[in-house]
């Protein structure tokens, strides 16, 4: 069995790293690949609250709040799905960190 790693950062670029409390973009992720080729997401998208990174082995999650609740999101690492091909396990993609609203 893996041994699970978390961590209440994570570094997305150079400059951007997540802390708890953090909001970001998010994009990408699973998608069902249809016989005509057409791709239908299967996939969390728009806004999310950092709350902790899960590192399992090579692969990196990020635990996350949005306006439906809480999502688990895979964003580092390669992972198949062998039950059924036809989804294709992609990565999210961060956008980046959110800027805090200015007061005024």
């Amino acid at each position: 069995m893996k041994k699970s790693e978390t961590s209440d950062e994570y570094r997305v670029s150079q400059r951007v790293t997540l802390k708890p409390g953090d909001r970001f973009r998010v994009s990408g992720g699973p998608y069902y690949k249809l016989e005509n080729g057409t791709k239908v997401p299967m996939a969390v998208r728009g806004i999310c609250t950092f709350i902790r990174a899960v590192h399992s082995g090579s692969r990196v999650y990020i635990e996350a709040r949005n306006k439906e609740g809480s999502v688990l999101l895979h964003v580092a690492g390669r992972r198949s799905n062998k039950v059924v091909p036809e989804i294709v396990c992609r990565p999210y993609k961060i956008k980046g960190r959110l800027r805090k609203e200015k007061k005024r």
